[in-house]
């Protein structure tokens, strides 16, 4: 499966369709409602190797649909998850001590090796099998459930998903690894937001993404494949999210950042769900290019006959 970060900017009045649309591919993971670029949607899916291009069709039919104005794809590899660390936490004041001016210093001295999670993959091999999959759904929802409990739901033996657990899904990465997330400013206004950052080479791209590695605001990490651009999602207090981008902005004179954007999600509005167990038969996807056409067709057509419908009776 390839992870695609996909950002798209709604055309006016098709902010909410945009959101619906996005769930008829059923290869999504997580979709968002954002601005920042304009008004859309941020969304996270994973896609069988073989459809990569029938799944960007399928999203660049939103612009020909009048959906969306813009749509960009971003394929990546794995995703480096966040850690919580008392590395910026202050516990005699008891709050989080964000230290922008120490950081940018850090970048410097740090060395490009990273995580296997922001290599670029040299081929995309389908290692599970349908219980690896039907496992990796049930620990999705609860991490950590005990393999008695998981056996159970699975109809088979603790000793067979033990098995299963340690050999396959350990043993051959099919677990990324494991985050925990905490509201952790308490009441103090916070953004989600997703920065898209660029650099000259692989060097700076590496040690800039080295230093977040223990940084307890960094929720996400990828690499985008083929391109010196990290793609990270960040979690802040309003005030520290003004400091971040001022921290960005002096790397770019310092040459160390090429480039910066960002998009904050609106967390009112957002869909997450677990791998699909469904579309996965006999070791490999089952992806139904011209079924997601057809209905996302007929949604947009449905919707402009219902639009159509409310400004006659107007």
């Amino acid at each position: 499966m390839k992870k695609a970060i996909v950002v798209l900017e709604a055309e006016p009045g098709m902010e909410r369709l945009l959101f619906d649309c996005l769930l008829i591919n059923d290869f999504w993971l997580y979709v968002c409602r954002s601005y920042g670029l304009g008004e859309g949607c941020t969304a996270i899916y994973a896609v069988p190797i073989e459809h990569c291009h029938e799944f960007e069709e399928f999203m660049h039919e939103l612009i020909r649909l009048r959906v969306a104005k813009n749509v960009h794809v971003y394929w990546t590899t794995c995703f480096q998850g966040g850690r919580i660390t008392p590395e910026w936490f202050d516990d005699n004041k008891n709050q989080w001590n964000f230290q922008w001016d120490r950081w940018t210093k850090e970048i410097q001295t740090q060395t490009i090796e990273l995580p296997y999670t922001l290599i670029e993959p040299e081929a995309y091999p389908v290692y599970a099998d349908e219980l690896d999959v039907r496992m990796l759904e049930k620990l999705e929802v609860d991490a950590a459930i005990s393999f008695n409990k998981l056996a159970q739901i699975l109809g088979i033996s603790p000793q067979l998903a033990r098995f299963h657990y340690c050999e396959h899904l350990i043993g051959k990465n099919l677990i990324e690894g494991y985050q925990i997330f905490i509201m952790q400013y308490g009441d103090l206004p916070s953004l989600m937001v997703l920065f898209i950052i660029s650099f000259d080479n692989y060097e700076k791209f590496a040690k800039f993404a080295k230093s977040l590695l223990n940084k307890s605001f960094v929720l996400m990490m990828a690499k985008a494949i083929g391109d010196n651009t990290l793609l990270t999602e960040v979690f802040l207090p309003i005030g520290e999210f003004r400091n971040f981008i001022d921290k960005l902005s002096e790397l770019a004179n310092m040459k160390i950042v090429r480039s910066y954007k960002y998009i904050i999600q609106d967390l009112r509005i957002r869909r997450r769900q677990t791998i699909f167990p469904k579309m996965f038969k006999e070791k490999s996807w089952i992806y139904d290019h011209k079924t997601y056409m057809t209905m996302l067709s007929q949604k947009v057509s449905q919707f402009l006959l219902k639009l159509e419908q409310m400004q006659y009776r107007i």
